[in-house]
């Protein structure tokens, strides 16, 4: 019980750096700032740019680890990957893109709980 908590609460910490990537999105001085929280969310998650290509069930099995907490971060993962596109040129930008709405469209289906957050995440990406 007690590891699960500590989980929840690196989570949930992660959660903040992310949510700090989007204000700094919509701040000019912030913005140099996000390529490098980025990366810190990737390495924390250990994942790398063969993620892009790996199968989701993969992804899920690999973030699911001993505590089957993969489907939170891969959300995080998701997030980080849409955040991520904007700094990119578009081609590149697209596909961080799709990829993100490919791994939010996975959760959506095997997650016992509906987000709103994420219809909206999924409805941005779409109308990009």
């Amino acid at each position: 019980m007690l590891k699960r908590d500590f989980i929840m609460v690196q989570i949930e910490e992660l959660g903040k750096v992310i949510a700090q990537i989007i204000f700094n999105r919509n701040s000019n001085d912030g913005a140099r700032k996000n390529p490098e929280l980025i990366q810190s969310v990737y390495t924390f998650l250990k994942l790398d740019n063969d993620f892009l290509n790996t199968p989701i069930d993969g992804i899920r099995t690999y973030l699911d680890g001993d505590d089957s907490c993969g489907l939170q971060r891969m959300e995080l993962a998701s997030k980080t990957l849409l955040e991520e596109s904007f700094l990119l040129p578009e081609a590149q930008g697209k596909k961080l893109r799709a990829r993100a709405k490919e791994l939010l469209e996975y959760i959506q289906r095997n997650d016992t709980t509906f987000s709103l957050e994420r219809v909206a995440l999924l409805e941005e990406i779409n109308n990009y």
